[in-house]
């Protein structure tokens, strides 16, 4: 009964798989900082990544429901795709000008005015993070339907 409401109801699984991505990042995060990670529940970065599980079990739930030759897959797939890409790609972008505004810290470093912990970081994407996100995303889809 609860996959025909899924089947019937599309947009859920996507949801489902995203919620249960978050909760499985924050055991994983928990576990590994050996600490209560709850704040990475309300990230989208990191190992599995949420963006390509959502996406990807979008996908596989429009295929499983309208055939994997429809042009509603077709169009869906495309655009995950590229979601997919622009994320790691946008990520790229961001670490180069991480990387640029740390070395004008740095260069300001000698007036002792900004310290080392003030450094900028930034959260980037690295293929493993995305193709779990989308390994996670495609089971998801595939169990629920």
């Amino acid at each position: 009964m609860f996959r025909q409401y899924l089947y019937k109801h599309i947009f859920l699984v996507p949801i489902i798989c995203g919620a249960f991505i978050q909760c499985m990042k924050v055991l994983l995060y928990s576990f590994l900082d050996k600490r209560i990670a709850i704040g990475r529940f309300f990230q989208t970065g990191g190992l599995p990544n949420l963006h390509s599980a959502v996406f990807s079990s979008l996908s596989a739930g429009i295929g499983i429901k309208y055939g994997y030759s429809s042009i509603l897959f077709s169009l869906v797939t495309t655009y995950s795709a590229m979601i997919v890409y622009d994320t790691m790609r946008l990520k790229g972008e961001k670490r180069k000008q991480v990387d640029v505004l740390n070395k004008i810290l740095s260069s300001l470093d000698g007036s002792g005015a900004i310290e080392r912990d003030q450094r900028l970081r930034v959260l980037h994407y690295r293929p493993l993070d995305v193709m779990s996100g989308v390994l996670l995303g495609l089971a998801g889809a595939f169990i629920l339907m």
